[in-house]
């Protein structure tokens, strides 16, 4: 059975990645590029150019004029942003069906990533206050190990769905039995030559570690009171399976109840503007 590091090579060879969206998200994270880089690469690619100027332009910025560049669109939008449309439109290719959808279903796992990111940031803003898009980031990849997982050992990948679904027990374990790896692993390794921030990283390998206490607020725990929420709501990475909440967490949401309870009312209202803005919500 191929490892973890196989997987994610041959996932790699495959040529299923968009490179112009992988180089933009190195970009970012280097101190040397300028907006002229930035413009090189992004023109690459007409699509991402287009979600750009369509995203700066939207009623959510407000500005006065059209903006027409690249150049000027980075700037208005901010690179954290930017990234998250990178990776919005990276991704959007990669959930399209294959044809297999018993048991696991691309489409599925979109709208729960989708939705997982919007609560993650939605958490960060009006639980925490923090102003954080690495949540928004963490929540919209965080499951990126399972498209891997399909592409290459599909049939094997549905056998642990059925696993955990059959006999109530986490994913991960189900893949360990059956696969011998995880999608954690497997997407924490592929996220890394994005180079991703180090907390995104980390939220991906270990969002279905309950046994370990994270800091409250952090972009894992977060992302873990996201998740158990999506799932609660039907939009499950898996239907038929929600994991329970992390033993750690139960306290503060208890805590602030009547805070998430308004929180859940107004995700519909959040999800319409996910969709304005990076059309995320698309088949």
């Amino acid at each position: 059975m191929p490892s973890a590091r196989e997987l994610v090579k041959k996932f790699s060879d495959m040529k299923t990645l968009p490179h112009v969206a992988i180089r933009v998200t190195r970009m970012i994270n280097s101190e040397s590029t300028t907006m002229q880089d930035f413009e090189q690469v992004i023109k690459l690619d007409p699509i991402l150019v287009m979600r750009l100027l369509k995203l700066v332009n939207s009623p959510f910025f407000s500005l006065a004029n059209k903006v027409d560049s690249i150049s000027k669109a980075v700037v208005f939008i901010g690179m954290k942003n930017l990234r998250n449309l990178v990776a919005v439109e990276a991704l959007r290719d990669l959930f399209k069906s294959k044809g297999k959808e018993d048991g696991f279903s691309r489409q599925n796992l979109w709208m729960h990533s989708a939705t997982v990111a919007i609560l993650a940031q939605m958490i960060s803003n009006r639980i925490f206050g923090i102003e954080d898009e690495d949540v928004f980031l963490a929540g919209i990849i965080h499951d990126i190990g399972l498209i891997v997982e399909d592409q290459l050992v599909g049939d094997l990948l549905r056998q642990a769905c059925a696993l955990t679904v059959a006999e109530k027990k986490p994913l991960i374990e189900s893949e360990g039995e059956i696969i011998e790896t995880n999608h954690c692993k497997v997407g924490n390794l592929l996220c890394f030559e994005w180079n991703l921030p180090d907390e995104v990283l980390k939220a991906i390998k270990f969002h279905h570690r309950h046994d370990i206490k994270y800091p409250i607020p952090s972009v894992i725990s977060i992302l873990q009171l996201a998740e158990y929420i999506a799932e609660k709501m039907k939009y499950g990475a898996i239907p038929g399976y929600v994991a329970p909440l992390a033993s750690y967490l139960v306290p503060h949401v208890k805590e602030r109840m009547m805070d998430y309870k308004i929180l859940i009312k107004s995700l519909p209202e959040e999800m319409a503007k996910a969709k304005e803005l990076y059309e995320t919500l698309e088949d």
